[in-house]
């Protein structure tokens, strides 16, 4: 089995929520927080690879926000009770607002969605709501356990100290994945 294929499983199991990390669950919690008390503008940033995406799938099979992969593919007919959430977004402050503004106000009627949050890997220059998804060691040993229970064991102590530098969690991922076939 290809890292490909644990990718996919593991990304299934996004529609119950099981594999979340500690990180993502704070964030998320964070995300919900900000939703409930009516925040219009929020932005969710973090490194690439650390779960800013998989924390939208989560929330888009649980709950009605809506997902965009990026902002051109964002779809103004939403209602106005709508939590959108556009990732791949700019970071820049002129940009992030004219998007913001774009989909908020961007129909004549005047009937965007009431939050729109932002996922990029930046914080945005801006006075909006910012939380941010770093991955930490707490992670790491999550979704080992994770890979462990899901795909049975693998061999991490075969890591070398140069495999083990992480730079995003699905590369992580790929290498635990790898361990296994080996």
């Amino acid at each position: 089995m290809n890292w490909l294929t644990y990718h996919k499983q593991l990304s299934k199991l996004a529609e119950t929520m099981e594999t979340l990390m500690p990180s993502q669950i704070s964030a998320r919690n964070m995300l919900l927080f900000a939703i409930q008390t009516w925040e219009p503008y929020i932005n969710l940033y973090g490194q690439p690879g650390v779960g800013k995406t998989f924390i939208f799938h989560c929330l888009h099979h649980r709950t009605d926000l809506l997902y965009f992969p990026n902002p051109s593919r964002y779809d103004v007919q939403v209602s106005r009770d709508s939590v959108v959430a556009i990732d791949n977004a700019p970071h820049t402050r002129q940009e992030a607002r004219r998007l913001y503004g774009r989909i908020r106000w961007g129909q004549k009627d005047y009937t965007g969605p009431k939050n729109v949050i932002l996922i990029t890997r930046q914080p945005i220059d801006d006075d909006i709501r910012k939380i941010e998804l770093t991955l930490t060691d707490i992670d790491i040993v999550h979704i080992e356990n994770i890979i462990r229970q899901q795909f049975s064991e693998s061999h991490f102590e075969d890591f070398n100290e140069y495999a083990q530098q992480r730079s995003g969690l699905w590369w992580y991922v790929k290498n635990l994945c790898c361990s296994i076939d080996c």
